[in-house]
C-alpha cells in the first residue's frame, strides 16, 4: 500500500516538474523577437535526436514561395522536409514541416498547410500560415478550440525543441514512470 502511494507522489511530482518547466520555456520563447528565435532555432535544427533535415530537392514554385511569409521562405527554399526524430511511422511518415507538399489547410480556410502532426488520429494538427495577413504560424486542430499561433516559424521550432528536451530531461531525471 505505501509502495503505491509513494509511486504515485512521484507521478504527481514528475508531472509538475513536467509542466513546470514546459511553461517556462514557453514564456521565454514567446519573449523572443523573431530575430532572436531565428539564431535559436537555426541552432537547434542541428539537433538529430530531434530533428532529421531532409535537403530541398528541387525547385519551388515561386508564386507559392511568394504567398509564404520570409521566414517559412528561407525554410522551405533549404529543406523538402523537417521531421520530428521519434515520430515516424511506415503509412504515413513522420511529423513535421514539409515544405515538398504545401497545399490548402483541410481544417482552415485561407491557410496553407506547411506540415503536420499526428495524422489519422483524434489529435491531428496542421501546421498552417495564413494566405496574406496576419502573419504567423498556426496549429489547426481538428479536435481541439482555437488554433495556437506563434510570431514565426522559428517559434515553433524552438517550442518543439524544447518539449522534446523537457521530456526527455524528466524522463532521465524521474526514470520513466
Amino acid at each position: 500500500m505505501f509502495g503505491w502511494i509513494k509511486w504515485l507522489g512521484k507521478q504527481l511530482q514528475r508531472e509538475k516538474v513536467k509542466l513546470q518547466r514546459l511553461e517556462a520555456q514557453r514564456q521565454r520563447i514567446a519573449r523572443l523577437s523573431v530575430e532572436q528565435a531565428r539564431e535559436e532555432a537555426l541552432q537547434v535544427l542541428q539537433d538529430e535526436r530531434v530533428f532529421r533535415l531532409v535537403p530541398a530537392s528541387g525547385v519551388r514554385d515561386a508564386q507559392l514561395l511568394a504567398q509564404l511569409p520570409a521566414d517559412v521562405q528561407e525554410l522551405a527554399v533549404q529543406y523538402d522536409r523537417i521531421e520530428l526524430v521519434g515520430t515516424e511511422d511506415e503509412w504515413r511518415g513522420a511529423d513535421g514541416l514539409d515544405f515538398s507538399q504545401i497545399t490548402p489547410a483541410e481544417l482552415r480556410e485561407g491557410f496553407l498547410r506547411i506540415g503536420r502532426l499526428a495524422p489519422d488520429t483524434d489529435l491531428y494538427t496542421e501546421i498552417a500560415v495564413p494566405q496574406g495577413e496576419p502573419a504567423g504560424v498556426y496549429e489547426l486542430y481538428w479536435t481541439l478550440g482555437e488554433p495556437k499561433l506563434y510570431p514565426s516559424i522559428y517559434h515553433w521550432i524552438l517550442n518543439e525543441y524544447w518539449v522534446d528536451r523537457v521530456l526527455r530531461e524528466v524522463e532521465e531525471e524521474f526514470g520513466e514512470g
